[in-house]
């Protein structure tokens, strides 16, 4: 199919010329894998920083969950939903500990 004889213009369903340079833009500098840096796709599991942001999450999200309905956290103490049951555990007995390690975590990503 020609393109050439195509009307581009923003009234008749086409680009006008910002748009093609936002395009542009987010093609080649904001995506561009080489300026994004070398840990495109690594999962938290691989990401030692990302790994305890997510463990301290969900410790916390748990104990809250836990304080607001009981049941839909103890009914589960075995098994892989046993694991949300351990960490609502851990939140309640060592929340001292968890919550300075999610200060921690909080100013090491402000800062770094």
């Amino acid at each position: 199919m020609d393109y050439s004889n195509m009307d581009m213009s923003l009234g008749h369903g086409g680009y006008n010329d910002d748009s093609w340079a936002i395009t542009r833009f987010f093609r080649e500098e904001v995506f561009h894998p080489k300026k994004i840096g070398s840990n495109i796709g690594i999962s938290a599991l691989f990401n030692f920083q990302s790994l305890l942001l997510v463990v301290l999450l969900t410790i916390c999200t748990c104990t809250y969950l836990r304080a607001q309905a009981p049941t839909l956290i103890d009914r589960n103490k075995t098994g892989v939903m046993g694991l949300f049951w351990k960490a609502a555990r851990i939140g309640e007995r060592l929340s001292p500990y968890v919550s300075l390690a999610c200060f921690i975590m909080a100013f090491q990503l402000i800062v770094y």
